[in-house]
């Protein structure tokens, strides 16, 4: 179920990417298994940090415990006032799930909430843009009860510079390895400036080691969107539309320039002769898809780990 974005002029943190297209990241069958293999039954008290509009809880509070002496409770953290503020689509959305629901405006890194609060933590495409990922994870451990199951979702965003499609397959190995060079030199410029890793998810299992979890698992997500002609499926449509605003992350303090400036001449040298050499791609594949003659698996990389906070 869809509900309207908050109306406002000013655009909250990552709202290029919380379009239609976010609406397709996961099948429901994995999700099933998901709730199963950790017993989210047995979790009636849920923290969504960073939690953007809620994409992720509101797929999650359909596996969450209820009772009548301990009913649901769904809680939001994210640093961005126009996330905390909410709407009241999203609010009717969580009572329609009988569900208590609260959102809040706070840091990532100190939480606003008091210590062994929630049986279960958890952020989708969070850890990726924060500064000091082991910061926290350490404050999601805090108010984690005993016991409680912290889930992380995390991608290695690099992947997506070697995945093919119908045009790009028999691209020189040059021109490949310029692709994977930008990704790479993109992700160190925004890490060199605090703006987290677009690859951490490869490192999270660890970074829960570190922090003490039990019981870590690692799964990878099984959605692919896969496009092919006639592209007409919700899911291409939706995918289409966010390659039109721009598939590459930006905050609103940085752009992708600031990126490769920070890495020093040499880098900031490169960048200038990618954009100039490749300037045509998005063209290139606008024109084979009106064409019908654009095709991809879609695959990603992204991440699901769980671990359990020591009893």
């Amino acid at each position: 179920m869809k509900y309207k974005k908050a109306e406002s002029k000013a655009k909250g943190h990552s709202e290029d990417f919380f379009g239609d297209y976010r609406d397709f990241w996961w099948n429901e069958s994995f999700l099933k298994l998901l709730a199963r293999r950790l017993s989210l039954n047995e979790c009636y008290s849920m923290l969504d940090v960073g939690c953007g509009q809620c994409h992720w809880s509101r797929l999650l509070v359909n596996y969450l415990g209820s009772s009548d002496d301990r009913p649901t409770r769904v809680c939001g953290v994210d640093s961005d006032r126009k996330w905390a503020k909410g709407s009241r689509e999203l609010r009717e959305y969580f009572a329609k799930k009988g569900a208590e629901f609260e959102l809040k405006k706070g840091d990532a890194h100190e939480l606003p909430y008091e210590d062994n609060t929630f049986d279960l933590v958890t952020c989708q495409t969070l850890l990726i843009h924060v500064p000091h990922p082991t910061e926290v994870i350490a404050e999601m451990k805090r108010v984690l009860r005993p016991g409680g199951i912290i889930l992380c979702v995390e991608p290695n965003n690099l992947v997506q510079s070697l995945t093919k499609s119908s045009i790009s397959s028999n691209d020189p190995v040059d021109e490949i390895l310029d692709h994977v060079k930008y990704a790479l030199l993109f992700e160190r410029g925004k890490k060199k400036l605090g703006q987290g890793d677009n690859s951490l998810g490869d490192l999270v299992p660890g970074l829960l080691a570190q922090a003490n979890f039990e019981n870590i698992d690692v799964r990878l997500s099984d959605k692919a969107i896969a496009m092919y002609p006639p592209y007409d499926t919700p899911e291409q449509i939706a995918t289409m539309k966010q390659w039109r605003l721009g598939d590459r992350w930006n905050s609103t303090e940085y752009s992708d320039y600031d990126y490769f400036k920070a890495l020093g001449t040499e880098e900031l040298d490169f960048y200038e002769e990618y954009v100039r050499k490749y300037a045509h791609l998005s063209e290139r594949t606008e024109r084979y898809i009106n064409a019908n003659k654009y095709h991809s698996a879609g695959g990603a990389m992204m991440y699901v780990v769980s671990g359990t906070k020591p009893e």
